[in-house]
Formats: structure tokens, sequence, C-alpha cells
């Protein structure tokens, strides 16, 4: 009997060992069931943020949506934006053999408003701030340097006196017309950090003279007389040299034409040309009636006034749409009656404000700066009287001389009155008012030897009486803007109008880069412009990419010039003086190394070498120097070889007095 009780109690006692290790296997299970369940929802948390975030973004800027790889080249291609500004090629050489003397900088200021009134314009996002740091830092420097309202580099006596250093907000407005925007600011900031990279240190481009001492000319900036490029410079400066920006923007120079003329800009052959070259854009777009057409409908929608027949107009205005996140418009019901006028009528003194004759003298030309200057020479004596009547006219205002806001305000009042008097010849008012909006592209060859390739669309037409803009429609403009702009390239009459307006500015880079031979300094030179200043420095340098014609925002062309490094011990062994031969030179344009697309550096004598990407340590390319003799050559003996003439005075003679051009 106590035998059979001693083995139950065994088996109980097993029983309960074997509940017991039951039981803490269960535990153990369930733990880890808990856990695996924890990390499986905290994942698909994570992933559903992730999505979340990037439908975010899609819904937020339709324009860089994957689905749809053309529109998003157009995107990034026309609006340039921060993030997509890389450094390329820059300063990128055998850094063992080659020592950098000097660089120049041509750009293109960065994003601004449109040139041009739109309906509900306005109302468009352009004075979005983009989230950076960059841009933060850098506001709280210009607002650090402006106790007084204005920065302090704008508040000493100069061309640029009270100039804003950021974008204003206009009252009642979020897009003011032709004014930088903060991501036109993020852009140029973005450029100077690739400079600042590129060439800071071997530039010391962050030096600053002491307090007291005369500056000693090693960096030299240019800006021309708007809002938009002397901001850009400072940002760019800022970027290129922090601390140094504000010595830097109290120094700067004015150009008086946005081609950088100088002393070569009064030309009567400009005119003949331009005549010739809209003539031939209009027939462009008149053999093409679909573009026609849709350029139509697009300026019903987009402008509040007038059709705007040109296509690079509407362009410009899809810009300002597309670069800011903000959606295609539409227009409403149009109204049924067309509004006529009367080509005798005149404006009557109770309907437009009376106007001095003073106030009409200086508005006029403050809208045709840009015009008059290829036409006016700055220097001579009519020059000097007209600069002096605007200055002494504005002294009296107490106002700064700003020609983007004087230009708006009496654009409209202008174009109403020279319709009026002009009404049997409105075609050249047409062009007229094309050349007081400085920053157009203007298609200029209407050659039909080729025509679009496979992105050309044509647009579909509306049914109803609403019509709406679409992205079809925008990548049908833009596909016949660049075969467009490949007629326009090899076009013969504008490579000589480019040669002719260029000519003075590429005058002053081989001024200066022999000065850096010489003088050794100066050592940045840089010229804050506009797209014009690069079209035309493209033509002149016999540039082919049509790409590289349709000129981005924040767009930048670099020469950089460099000596070997054992000639410094010849020189001071020898005593033997420099000569061009020694100097080698490269160009650099959007990071692509262009040196050997010169017209005038095609040659074997090119100097070749293999490099690092400076960014991606696995890719090798060639890169190009060469000789500063063959660009020195270029402007004195071969510039005006297409014209037959020596020289930029007899150039410009040969088509001054012609009345056609064929």
């Amino acid at each position: 009997m106590s035998s059979i009780f001693a083995n139950r109690s065994k088996i109980v006692t097993e029983m309960m060992k074997f509940s017991f290790h039951h039981r803490a296997f269960y535990c153990y299970l369930g733990m880890s069931v808990w856990i695996f369940f924890l990390i499986t929802v905290m994942y698909k948390y994570m992933s559903m943020g992730e999505e979340t975030t990037a439908v975010k973004k899609i819904v937020h800027n339709e324009y860089i949506s994957k689905s749809d790889a053309k529109f998003r080249r157009i995107y990034l291609r026309a609006c340039n934006p921060p993030d997509s500004i890389v450094r390329g090629s820059e300063g990128v050489v055998d850094s063992d053999t080659w020592m950098l003397q000097g660089a120049l900088v041509i750009t293109r200021h960065g994003d601004r408003g449109p040139l041009t009134h739109l309906r509900n314009g306005d109302k468009l996002p352009c004075d979005a701030e983009p989230v950076s740091p960059l841009l933060k830092s850098y506001e709280e420097f210009v607002s650090n340097a402006s106790s007084t309202g204005r920065a302090w580099w704008v508040s000493v006596a100069g061309p640029f006196h009270n100039f804003p250093s950021l974008p204003t907000k206009a009252a009642g407005t979020r897009c003011a017309l032709g004014q930088l925007t903060p991501r036109g600011i993020l852009q140029m900031i973005t450029v100077g950090n690739i400079l600042r990279e590129a060439y800071g240190e071997k530039l010391s481009l962050d030096a600053v003279e002491p307090q007291g001492k005369k500056d000693t000319g090693s960096v030299v900036w240019y800006s021309t007389r708007y809002r938009r490029t002397f901001q850009s410079l400072v940002a760019l400066g800022w970027g290129a040299a922090r601390g140094a920006a504000g010595a830097r923007a109290a120094g700067a120079r004015e150009a008086h034409s946005i081609a950088f003329c100088f002393r070569d800009c009064a030309c009567h052959a400009h005119h003949a040309l331009n005549k010739k070259i809209n003539s031939q854009a209009k027939n462009r777009l008149e053999s093409h009636p679909a573009i026609k057409e849709l350029v139509s409908k697009l300026s019903k929608v987009l402008f509040e006034s007038q059709e705007h027949p040109d296509a690079d107009v509407v362009r410009d205005a899809l810009l300002a749409y597309m670069c800011h996140d903000a959606p295609l418009p539409c227009t409403e019901k149009p109204k049924q009656k067309k509004l006529t006028i009367n080509k005798k009528l005149k404006f009557r003194p109770d309907t437009v404000p009376s106007r001095k004759i003073l106030d009409v003298d200086i508005d006029t030309l403050n809208m045709e700066l840009d015009y008059i200057n290829n036409q006016m020479d700055f220097n001579n004596e009519i020059g000097r009287k007209a600069r002096d009547i605007i200055g002494k006219y504005y002294d009296s205002k107490k106002a700064p001389l700003d020609f983007d806001a004087q230009m708006e305000r009496e654009k409209l009042l202008y174009y109403q009155q020279r319709y009026l008097d002009n009404a049997d010849g409105y075609e050249d008012v047409v062009i007229v008012k094309k050349n007081l909006d400085a920053d157009f592209n203007f298609p200029n060859d209407a050659r039909m030897d080729a025509d679009f390739d496979e992105d050309y669309k044509e647009p579909t037409p509306e049914s109803g009486e609403d019509f709406c803009i679409k992205k079809e429609h925008v990548m049908s403009l833009f596909a016949y803007l660049e075969w467009s702009y490949r007629q326009e390239i090899k076009n013969v009459h504008n490579r000589k109008r480019g040669l002719l307006v260029a000519y003075g500015l590429i005058h002053n880079i081989v001024q200066n880069m022999i000065r850096m031979i010489s003088e050794n300094k100066p050592k940045f030179v840089v010229y804050s412009g506009h797209d014009k200043t690069l079209q035309a420095l493209i033509l002149a340098l016999g540039l082919n990419n049509y790409q590289h014609y349709n000129i981005q925002y924040a767009s930048r062309m670099i020469f950089e010039v460099y000596r070997k490094k054992d000639l410094r011990d010849e020189f001071k062994f020898t005593k033997r003086k420099a000569v061009a031969q020694d100097f080698y030179f490269r160009v650099v344009y959007n990071g692509e190394d262009v040196t050997n697309k010169l017209s005038f550096c095609k040659s074997r004598q090119n100097v070749v070498m293999k490099v690092v990407d400076p960014i991606d340590d696995m890719k090798i390319y060639n890169t190009y120097l060469c000789s500063i003799e063959n660009i020195v050559r270029f402007i004195h003996d071969d510039y005006f070889a297409s014209f037959n003439v020596t020289n930029f005075k007899d150039a410009c003679a040969s088509y001054g007095n012609a009345k056609h051009i064929y």
C-alpha cells in the first residue's frame, strides 16, 4: 500500500514538474509572439509614415512626379530647383601640376516672379520660403547687418544705395513682378557654396581687407541695375565667402547694360538684326498653326489684358506656376462680345492722369534702358547727360533709382499710348514691348528644314467653353520651344548678333585674364546678369548645344585660369616674365567642361587630363585646358571674321545702313 502511495506521489510530482515546464514554455512562446507583433506593427507604422510623406510630396508638387518622366524633365530643366544644383567639374584639374591663378564667373539671377501681369498672378506663392538651414542662416546674416532697416553695404554711397538685400513683399501681392524669390535666393547660395568648395581655399575668397586699408582689387563684382541681379550677387557672395560678402557687396560695380558691354555698347546693326530675327520668329510660329492656336488659348488663360503671341512670353508665365508649385490655371466662360478700339481714339484728360514732360522722358529712359543700351554709349556726351537727368530727377524724389519698379508702374499706360499713336504699325509696337521685358528668350530662326521631335503633341481641342491648362499643353509648348532653340543656335543672323552683343563682355574677360597673368590680380570676378547675357556669350564662343542656349535660373559659366606650378621656380631663378603661352584656361558651364567645344579651342594643342570626380571617387573623366593665347588671338584677330571686317565699329557699320538682310 505504501509503495502504491509512493508511486502515486512520484507521478503527481512529475506531472507538476511537467506542468511547470509547460507553463514556462507557453510563457516564452507568448512573449515571443508579442515581441514579434510589436516589431511588425512598428515596421508597418514606419512604412505607412514614409508612404504618407511620399504621397504628400507628390501631392504638394505634381511637377516632379516619377510617373511622368517627360514633365519631370521639363520641370528640372526649366526651374532648376536648389537641390538639383550640384558641383560638376569646377576646379577639377591635376593639382600636382597646375595652379589656379584666378576665376571669372558669369551667372543668371535666381528664380523670380513673372515679367508680365498675369490673371490672379498676385496670388501665386512666389514668396513661399523653402525649408533650408542655409536660407535661414543667410536671412539672419542680412538681419544682423540691417540695424537701420537696410544692410550696411547698401547704406554707403554707391550704385546700389538703399537696395534691399532680401526680396521685399509688396502690399497685397505674394508674387511681385520680376522680383527675386526666396527660392531664387537659395539657388544662388547653393551656387556660391559650389564656388567656395571649388575655389575658396585656392583663391582666399573669405579673406577680408583690414578696416581702413584700401581694397586691393583681388575680388571684383559686377551687377546690372536690377534688384534681382544685385540680390543674387549678394546671396552668391555669401555662399562663396560667408563673412566677407558684405564688404564685397559694398564695392559692387554697376553694369549699364545686361550685356556687360562696357565701352562697346552702341551698335546700329542691332536694330537691323533684331528686326530680321523677330520676323523669322513670327514666320516660324505661323508655320505651325496648332502651336499658334495653343499659344493663343494659353494667353487668354494666363494674361490679364491682351494676348501674347510670343511662345516664350507664354513660357515665362507658365514657369511662374510650375516653379512655385501652383496648380495650372483655368479660364472662366469667355465673353461673347469682342472689344474693338477706334484707331482715331485718343486718351481723354479726364480718364488718364496728366503727366509732366520730364516724367515722360524719365519713364521712357527707364523702360527702354536695355533696348537703348544697344544703341547708346553711356560714356559719350549724350549718354552722360541722360544719366545725369535720371540721377537729378531721383535725387529730388529722395528715392533710389530702381528700373524694375519704375518700368512696371508705367508699362501699361505706355503700351496703350503707343498702340493708339501707331495703330497702323502695331507689329512694331509688339517688338518694342518684347525688348522692354529683359528676361525673355526669343525664337530667332525661321528655317523649316527640320520639325519637332517625338515629344511634340498636337494640343487636345477643348469641347467646352472653359479652358484649363493641362500638362499635355505644357509639354507641347516646351517641345516646340526646344525645336525652336535648335534652329536658333545655328541661325547665322542670331550668331552675328551674339558676337556683337557679347563683344564688350568677352573683351573685358580677356583683359582680366591678362591682368591675372601680369599683375596677379584680380583673383575672382563675378558678373551677375540675365539669360540674355549668357545667351549672347554662348553664341559668341561657338557652343552649338541648344540645351546650353536654354538658360536656366541660377546658371553659371566659369572661366578658370591656370599656370604650371614649376614655372614659379623658373621665374624666380631666370627672372623672365610670364607670357601668354605660359598660361591656360578652361570653361565650365553648369558643371560641364565645354573647353574643347569652343570654336577657338578645338586644336590638338589642348591639354587633356584624366581626373577623378570630386563627388564620386569611382568616376573618372577627361578635362581640358586651352592656351590663353587662343582666346587672345580670337578677340583681337578672328572675332569679326564672319563680318569680313577687323573691328567692332566696322562690324556695326556693315549693317547700320542696310534696310534688308538676306
